[in-house]
């Protein structure tokens, strides 16, 4: 192994970088080569600028490599190439064909082809002899060692390993080379009145070799040993493709058989892939795991240091143990793949695979859009459960507890700030004692409003633009309706009894004082469909009712405009404590909870699921 260095960067050219006797690999999994003409005409166009004398020299960009293996006297060293993968493999083609048109031209130019491909294409060392300098990603293998064979096989001695390939022997890298090779054919072709043709493009060949290598400079960035190659990357392409946290970890994850790249393959189609596909086909539910994952393991890692923390807890795991490649890759798959079920059914409401006893309480949680923060707890929750390590009763109830904070918070304007430091480890502290969560939800800064405080913030206080008031609106239609309201009704628009503009009627029914007090309370706020809510507008009170009382879908609705031939003040006002007193009841504060209190309260709550047809009886 590499030995213990801090980040470093200096400037290098392509020669700097390839003359040393380094092998240069790709994740096996990594994005394959990706780049077609319009990149290469770019990267070419650049090298033209030099050519055509304008530019001395052109910066490229910068090369991150994590230091694998060191050199030794008889083997190669090995860096992992961790960003810059298409233009040093774009570059090394560009030798490789320098090198194939140089062999045609001569004594001259098979010595040029000869140096070009022991110094900078092959490793020169006793074991790694003529072995590539380039290990591309795994599907681009086949096409990378046809091109090497097609240009060399019968030229010079090549070490490539036919067992070890994987993919098409033709593909977008073969059709890039080709593409190269045009470009240095057409620059290195001698003018007609040229006596020694082979020599001219001997002379060409040179000029353009010694372009490529000396003047076309990048940054190299080899990462020291505390730092995350995903956290560099993400520092250095802003504005560009970022590898991700996936690729990452996959690349991680598959390393282990990278001397196997067929069992790779086949691992990784029958391993990794479900793994992937069990996230479904949204690429952020997928990233957005690996976090809340790595807090179930470590409750104090932060989100930039996930990857470190994951890659040194598997590497301590098997410190000790004699496990294989193969071993080791199925282990970590089946850590990693321990909480996709509860997290797919918090992340995304994909309830089918949690118990039925649970789901409606997660469903809850899903639709009230609860913050990302509490995903890491009620993921270890729902994954002990599943294993009948937690009473299915205390998931319930623990459950209830996050819901009615969170409701709780939300009616009074409360941010989710420091919620994280509350809930990355509470399961260490609290598990599913609904006591202790109680308990532990709260800190010196973290509050959980109570009865009072619910009640004042449902009374008096504008709610019509915050976040929670639509979940909190179908909860209380649910309460009315007979029927299961998410199946049938359509999405909801908040619409203002009393209208947002005092005028006609209105000013004799609402003084201006209470207008602005009153409009925005839940007392004068109602759920409609969007069609309805354009409708109505700002219709008197005697046209709205006749409107609506036919037309509106929502129970809840339908109730006020039908027992109310008025709509004033004291109407408002009643409205709005009769809301806060059902919601201190369907949002409990569980202020002086005790096991017992907690399961009376469950037996009701599930009554009330049971009868709507939430819960099996």
């Amino acid at each position: 192994m590499a030995k213990d260095r801090n980040l470093s960067a200096d400037p290098v050219t392509l020669q700097d970088r390839l003359k040393d006797d380094v092998q240069l690999l790709c994740p096996l999994f990594q994005r394959k080569y990706v780049w077609k003409k319009p990149e290469i005409d770019q990267l070419w166009d650049d090298i033209d600028t030099i050519l055509d004398g304008s530019s001395d020299r052109r910066f490229l960009g910068a090369l991150v490599f994590a230091d694998v293996e060191n050199s030794s006297a008889t083997s190669a060293g090995k860096y992992l190439v961790i960003d810059g993968q298409q233009r040093m493999t774009t570059l090394i083609l560009s030798v490789i064909a320098l090198a194939e048109r140089a062999a045609g031209q001569g004594p001259a130019g098979l010595e040029l082809a000869k140096d070009l491909y022991e110094t900078y294409v092959v490793s020169r060392k006793a074991n790694t002899k003529n072995q590539p300098k380039l290990a591309p990603t795994l599907v681009d293998t086949r096409q990378f060692n046809e091109i090497l064979r097609s240009a060399f096989g019968s030229i010079f001695s090549l070490d490539v390993d036919g067992t070890k390939e994987v993919g098409p022997d033709q593909g977008t890298m073969t059709k890039a080379y080709s593409l190269i090779k045009q470009k240095i054919s057409s620059r290195t072709q001698p003018e007609d009145d040229v006596e020694d043709k082979k020599a001219s493009v001997v002379q060409g060949l040179i000029h353009l070799m010694e372009t490529i290598l000396d003047r076309l400079e990048f940054v190299e960035i080899l990462l020291g040993d505390e730092h995350d190659p995903n956290e560099v990357f993400d520092r250095l392409n802003k504005e560009g493709v970022r590898l991700g946290i996936v690729d990452l970890v996959r690349n991680e994850v598959l390393k282990r058989l990278s001397d196997d790249p067929k069992q790779a393959l086949q691992l990784h189609t029958q391993e990794w892939l479900p793994f992937e596909q069990a996230f479904g086909e949204s690429s952020d539910a997928l990233s957005g795991y690996f976090y809340p994952f790595a807090l179930t393991v470590d409750s104090k890692v932060t989100k930039a240091a996930t990857f470190t923390m994951l890659t040194r807890q598997w590497n301590k795991s098997f410190k000790d143990l004699d496990l294989s490649p193969e071993q080791q890759l199925k282990k970590i798959m089946e850590e990693l793949k321990k909480h996709v079920v509860s997290y797919n059914a918090i992340a995304s409401g994909q309830l089918e695979k949690i118990d039925p006893e649970v789901s409606p309480y997660v469903a809850r949680l899903v639709q009230l859009n609860c913050p990302t923060s509490v995903y890491p707890y009620v993921m270890q929750l729902l994954t002990a459960q599943s294993v009948e390590q937690v009473d299915i009763s205390d998931a319930q109830i623990c459950l209830r507890i996050i819901e009615s904070f969170l409701v709780r918070r939300g009616f009074r304007g409360i941010e989710p700030t420091g919620l994280h430091a509350i809930f990355k480890g509470m399961w260490e502290s609290a598990g599913a004692d609904p006591v202790k969560v109680r308990k532990e939800i709260t800190s010196r800064t973290v509050v959980f409003p109570t009865d009072e405080e619910l009640e004042e913030a449902i009374t008096t206080w504008p709610v019509y633009s915050r976040k929670v008031l639509p979940y909190a609106m179908r909860e209380y239609e649910r309460a009315v309706s007979t029927v299961e309201v998410m199946d049938v009704l359509p999405p909801i628009t908040v619409d203002h009894l009393m209208p947002q503009s005092h005028k006609g009627e209105w000013i004799n029914a609402v003084s201006v004082e209470d207008h602005q007090r009153l409009l925005d309370t839940w007392g004068n706020l109602v759920p409609l469909s969007g069609p309805a809510n354009s409708a109505k507008n700002s219709k008197s009170w005697s046209e709205a009712r006749q409107l609506l009382q036919s037309e509106t879908v929502f129970s809840s609705t339908k109730q006020v405009y039908m027992h109310h031939e008025v709509w004033d003040a004291s109407a408002i006002e009643a409205r709005s404590a009769a809301l806060a007193a059902w919601a201190v009841n369907r949002w409990p504060s569980f202020s002086e909870l005790t096991t017992e209190k907690a399961r009376s309260a469950l037996v009701a709550e599930q009554m009330e699921l049971v009868e709507a047809g939430e819960l099996s009886s």
